[in-house]
């Protein structure tokens, strides 16, 4: 009894002199924190890493020891520290070696981005300078990255990396993934987004990839990823007010509150928009509302939950020649759950939940003549995911992770053939990653992951069942001066969706569109080489090579119905230049310009792709005025002609017409001014009012401008 007492007092003796030692660790060139970083005590083997934020804290005993911080991508920093009865606070600033993984950190949930991917990152400053209304216009000033649709209020959306995808009913925007904090966002049925649902006002980056990248990601990534960060992060209390209006009655007006106290963070933002559009029954209203809680401790551990509801009532005014008159209603919803902790030294967790729902009606005008009446179609759309990850940082030169997710949607579509019953689709993913420094400039990245997936059709019928293995192979040499050499391969796998499995719908403009029970998963082979020069600060230049070859590339090719089939042969060859120059301090200029070769073996035509794309930014900032002006241009696009009665039937396939857009130049001026707490820009879009359309007989807008007063509390 007395042994144990003592033991008992010698343990309390022991902890009142525990010291907590604590602190950040920063990359000394930008200040940023350093997240997954390795600290390690050498005399007593105890360890522990950074949290998301850069910070870390352990309890240790008076005396004098030897603290040793890496990761990967950085110099060792090693240092003899004294620990006494006070709180010790540190501040670990690491240099940058010419190990450089990857240009980002990606948070939510797909923790830590392994490998040299081809990526582009667009930073919250220069999301505001742009003064975009949209996302989507956002992300078409990227040189890979084409956006097209027929009418610019977030409906029937295409986006195409690399010439992944093109306009097409019932199959467009799916093979391009888009994940918000990291979580998928794609209405179950086509794979496309709600564009109208996603907070341009709370984005503090995006972050996209432009090769495929279903080895880490699997289904719907062939074609790449973009990922929306939100402002998690914000320390300080702030408050913004935001108010616009400009042609075509359009107004908007938006606040965002955020504030962190203690461990705890949240915040919210509200935003109603609405338009009369520039056409005919091509009105918008929507509403959306955005909140998040956020909790951290001192152990490094976060947990973090947010919600979206977005409500939109938009008018489809289809084509020039035949004028629609249909409208639709949605409302969106996301819950996301997310938690990351560390569970020892180098070692980490997370596990991330998500619900999307999505209600969506269509319905016309009461002012409709009766010829143009439509009936009414509904869409109801679930999804319900898991994801759960490890990564391993605890060794000087490697980096693992390994992970599991699951997902399961369901559909409810009036336009899908009524022998169907609710389809469901279910997926399964196991992946891992891992990068290895080899030395001297050399470094090694390579991922592998299974994909189950089912698709249910429901009743009595026959069960889809697609699995595939993606692997990616990359390899990067860094020379003197941070210059970098990547050889890179993925393979990407894309499953069916609903529509084009079990769709069943006639078009306003008469065509009947089917699905196809048998048609075939998509798959591609890619291959890139990246080279990466940075002259100086205010001169960096990259250029890329790409090849892709696709297998089985779904089409809804114009048969009778327009069937969804399988293509053969279709591949994709060119290349992407970008710069930044800034020749002296307020001028600063970027630009790109993109090559695009797409092609299929048996002759048929690829459609909506440029062969050049090109852009041309240049900035001028003074103490009175900042200005902006924004080139953008793309040459001719090919398309089927389906409004012509000028066709012919071939082998029982209807041939129409072959016809191309025009080459297109558009600019963009932006005025701005900031005083203390307000902020003011004037936007002038589409500066010498050219005609052009994105999508056959669907006239884009003129010359439009746009205001902007933003108020900081």
């Amino acid at each position: 009894m007395n042994r144990l007492y003592i033991f008992i007092l010698l343990i309390h003796f022991t902890q009142s002199w525990a010291t907590t030692i604590s602190g950040f660790v920063k990359d000394s060139d930008t200040d940023k924190s350093i997240p997954n970083a390795n600290i390690f005590i050498k005399e007593t083997g105890q360890g522990t890493i950074s949290n998301p934020y850069g910070y870390f804290e352990m309890e240790m005993i008076p005396g004098d020891y030897t603290l040793t911080t890496s990761v990967i991508g950085f110099e060792t920093d090693t240092r003899e520290i004294m620990v006494t009865d006070e709180v010790l606070e540190l501040e670990v600033r690491l240099e940058t070696t010419i190990l450089e993984f990857s240009k980002i950190q990606v948070e939510g949930l797909f923790t830590t981005r392994l490998g040299y991917e081809s990526v582009d990152v667009i930073y919250n400053e220069k999301i505001k300078s742009m003064e975009k209304e949209s996302i989507t216009d956002v992300l078409r000033t990227l040189p890979g990255v084409d956006v097209q649709f027929a009418h610019p209020n977030g409906r029937n959306v295409n986006l195409s990396i690399r010439g992944s995808s093109d306009y097409k009913p019932g199959g467009y925007n799916n093979r391009v993934l888009l994940l918000l904090d990291g979580f998928p966002i794609q209405i179950p049925n086509s794979g496309a987004p709600d564009w109208n649902s996603l907070p341009l006002e709370s984005i503090q980056r995006i972050e996209v990839d432009n090769s495929p990248a279903s080895a880490q990601y699997g289904h719907n990534s062939m074609g790449g990823v973009i990922n929306l960060i939100t402002d998690y992060k914000g320390k300080d209390k702030n408050t913004f007010l935001r108010f616009s209006g400009g042609t075509y009655s359009t107004g908007q007006t938006s606040i965002t509150h955020g504030n962190e106290k203690g461990n705890w963070a949240y915040g919210v933002n509200a935003m109603t928009r609405s338009s009369e559009g520039h056409r005919f029954n091509a009105d918008d209203k929507i509403t959306r509302l955005r909140t998040y809680l956020r909790y951290g401790d001192n152990k490094g551990r976060t947990y973090r939950l947010s919600h979206i509801l977005s409500y939109s009532d938009i008018g489809h005014p289809g084509f020039a020649s035949i004028p629609s008159f249909r409208r639709s209603q949605r409302l969106s919803q996301y819950v996301q759950g997310h938690g990351f902790y560390p569970i020892g030294s180098g070692l980490s967790m997370s596990h991330s939940v998500f619900f999307n729902k999505f209600d969506t009606h269509y319905d016309d005008r009461n002012d409709a003549p009766e010829d143009k009446i439509e009936g009414e179609r509904d869409y109801d759309d679930i999804t319900v995911g898991f994801r759960s990850e490890m990564l391993v940082t605890k060794w000087a030169r490697w980096i693992f992770m390994a992970g599991t997710d699951v997902n399961w949607s369901q559909s409810q579509v009036s336009v899908f053939n009524p022998i169907y019953d609710s389809p469901e689709q279910l997926s399964l993913g196991g992946f891992v990653q891992s990068k290895y420094s080899i030395g001297n400039g050399w470094n090694f990245g390579t991922g592998l992951r299974y994909d189950y997936r089912s698709s249910d059709p429901g009743g009595n019928f026959q069960k889809r069942i697609y699995t595939n293995w993606s692997p990616k192979v990359n390899l990067m040499y860094t020379m003197q001066g941070k210059r970098t050499f990547t050889l890179a391969y993925s393979e990407g796998f894309r499953a069916p969706s609903l529509s084009e499995l079990y769709l069943k719908h006639t078009s306003s403009y008469g065509l009947t569109l089917q699905g196809n029970p048998s048609v075939l998963p998509e798959k591609v082979q890619a291959y890139e080489v990246m080279y990466e020069h940075p002259h100086s600060e205010s001169w960096v230049w990259s250029v890329s090579v790409f090849h892709n070859r696709y297998e089985n590339m779904i089409d809804f090719v114009y048969n009778v119905p327009v069937l969804a089939v399988n293509r053969e042969g279709v591949t994709g060859t060119g290349s992407e230049y970008q710069f930044k120059w800034e020749p002296f301090d307020p001028i600063n200029i970027n630009g790109s310009y993109a090559y695009l070769d797409m092609s299929d073996r048996s002759g048929d035509p690829i459609l909506y792709r440029s062969r050049h794309r090109g852009q041309l930014y240049a900035d001028f900032s003074s103490h009175i005025l900042d200005v902006r002006l924004g080139v953008q241009g793309w040459t001719e696009q090919a398309y089927e002609d389906f409004l012509s009665h000028d066709y012919q039937f071939i082998n029982g396939k209807i041939v129409f017409p072959l016809r191309k857009l025009p080459t297109t130049i558009i600019s963009d001026l932006i005025l701005s001014r900031e005083i203390g707490m307000y902020r003011g820009s004037l936007r002038i879009s589409n500066l010498f009012h050219m005609e052009y359309e994105l999508i056959q007989d669907f006239p884009m807008p003129g010359r439009a401008w746009q205001f902007t007063l933003t108020k900081t509390l």
